[in-house]
């Protein structure tokens, strides 16, 4: 029987990121998981979707707490009826359904701190993507029909955001190289050049 194996994929906004991911799954006959991964959370614990959308990628906010109700949980953190979930929880109801998932298949993951949740899996493969700051401008611009003014603000923006949620939970620094396996630039590759190098580090592991 094959060994499962899991592919963590960071990204600066506008690096291209998701669709490298994409792209990576098919060629690995693979799943990828993003924002389908809140939708089995949500399935997983009964909470509604918009939950995690609301918490995704988003540090806790202690003065946050309490807003969303909670309407059931997974049996490995059981909450009293009539409680409220934070920002903690959800983390870690993602971080459960995250372990669950790796153990029936091989999969690539987006973003949400995976390659620290699952940093003890013998076959975890750690990617970080970046790009030069003009291409993901240029990126963003095209994808959400905004100016340049406002691709910059929104790249700088969601940065932050994903550098704040992955240092709050993670014991490592989001961005830095020594935090992951393999870093690469997709303004240098390109997209399917970036796909060809991380399928072939991935084969040379496997």
């Amino acid at each position: 029987m094959e060994k499962k194996y899991i592919i963590s994929i960071g990204r600066q906004l506008g690096s291209g990121g998701r669709e490298i991911a994409q792209k990576l799954a098919e060629r690995l006959n693979i799943p990828v998981y993003d924002k389908k991964l809140l939708e089995l959370a949500a399935q997983e614990t009964g909470l509604d979707a918009t939950v995690f959308e609301n918490a995704d990628e988003k540090e806790s906010n202690p003065f946050m707490r309490g807003i969303f109700a909670l309407k059931g949980v997974m049996s490995a953190y059981p909450i009293g009826a009539g409680s409220c979930i934070d920002g903690d929880r959800l983390f870690e109801l993602q971080s459960e359904v995250m372990r669950h998932l790796v153990e029936k298949e091989s999969c690539i993951i987006i973003g949400r701190c995976a390659e620290y949740v699952l940093r003890d899996h013998p076959r975890m493969h750690s990617i970080f993507i970046t790009a030069d700051i003009a291409d993901r401008v240029k990126r963003i611009m095209a994808h959400e029909g905004v100016s340049e003014a406002k691709a910059k603000e929104i790249a700088a923006k969601g940065d932050k955001m994903r550098k704040a949620y992955h240092d709050y939970y993670a014991n490592s620094e989001w961005g830095v190289a020594e935090t992951y396996d393999l870093c690469i630039n997709s303004s240098r590759l390109g997209i399917d050049g970036c796909v060809e190098i991380i399928h072939r580090f991935i084969e040379s592991r496997k």
